[in-house]
């Protein structure tokens, strides 16, 4: 896969990026009407694979907030075409990935020594690259580690990207209403905690710690010498991406097996510490060989408020239900 070698990290520079990818969508609702015009009951389905591979080429040389939204929206199937899911998904766990040049001068600006100092050992290409930063291999005193490593200038175009994202993703998707304003805010405050990795080294030792007696759930040990703002350093887990092994042949027995696994993970999550983890995406889960269930990114974490939980869960009640 191709690497890059710069991202664009001015708001102007990643307007004019943006601004490129309206262009290209535009004149595919040019050729599209104009294939009707001719031809009379043209297909809307080719539309959407254009648009989606054009926002998505967009989306991903930008990183960051931008493509986050594409990944949180690949999500919504019952609400974007089937070519935007497809599309959008890529963005769990495959975009172009950062150069080995701009890896080592991230290490060297927030641990202070390169990559190769550090550890003894240290893959220079990464083995995933997702939406706000890529995964390195790496071993330190025979232990085998994963390095999460973010993008240069995510942190800081947060909320110009989304200002720009948001009027295109309202029309081309629907978004409008009371509740979009609320939406787009809290997608934006989730953003910047997940920008910062102390915070999410914190949670993450938090929550593995208070869910570690779970059946059939593993999670990294974390690293806080080898980690900083920037950079999060955990064990390498070996496993498949849940979306890729939900595609493989397996027993009735193993899937009821990890669908009660994540049902116990996040009822604990919701009833036992009134907070969840709110990025639930397949690629921030693996499957281990013998089929047992690893969460691995705790960047997003949702507290969930007596004024939210007392009334909605007062609806499952028996005497409300009868």
């Amino acid at each position: 896969m191709k690497t890059l070698d710069k991202i664009p990290t001015g708001k102007i520079e990643r307007a004019g990026k943006l601004v490129k990818t309206g262009v290209k969508v535009g004149g595919n609702y040019v050729k599209y009407y104009s294939k009707k015009l001719v031809h009379g009951d043209v297909s809307k389905e080719e539309l959407n694979e254009d648009n989606a591979s054009d926002i998505y080429d967009g989306l991903k040389s930008l990183k960051g907030s931008a493509l986050k939204v594409a990944q949180m929206l690949s999500m919504e199937k019952n609400l974007l075409p089937r070519a935007y899911v497809e599309r959008f998904s890529l963005s769990q766990f495959s975009v172009p990935p950062l150069s080995a040049p701009l890896v080592r001068k991230t290490f060297k600006k927030y641990l202070g020594n390169y990559p190769e100092e550090i550890f003894d050992s240290f893959d220079p290409e990464s083995i995933n690259a997702a939406s706000i930063g890529q995964v390195h291999r790496a071993v330190k005193d025979g232990k085998q580690l994963a390095v999460k490593i973010q993008y240069p200038g995510v942190a800081q175009s947060i909320s110009s990207d989304l200002a720009l994202v948001k009027p295109i993703a309202t029309r081309m998707f629907n978004l409008q209403g009371k509740d979009s304003e609320k939406y787009f805010r809290e997608v934006e405050d989730k953003l910047l905690e997940e920008t910062n990795y102390v915070l999410e080294l914190s949670q993450s030792k938090e929550i593995s710690k208070a869910c570690d007696h779970l059946p059939n759930l593993d999670f990294p040990q974390y690293y806080e010498s080898l980690s900083s703002e920037r950079i999060l350093t955990m064990d390498w887990m070996e496993g498949t991406h849940l979306s890729d092994f939900a595609k493989t042949s397996f027993s009735e027995k193993t899937g009821n097996q990890l669908g009660q696994t994540l049902w116990d993970f996040y009822m604990y999550q919701m009833h036992g510490l009134r907070k969840v983890h709110a990025d639930p995406h397949p690629g921030n889960f693996l499957i281990s060989e013998d089929h047992r269930l690893i969460a691995i990114d705790f960047g997003c974490i949702k507290e969930v408020p007596d004024e939210f939980y007392i009334p909605y869960f007062e609806l499952a009640q028996r005497e409300v239900i009868e």
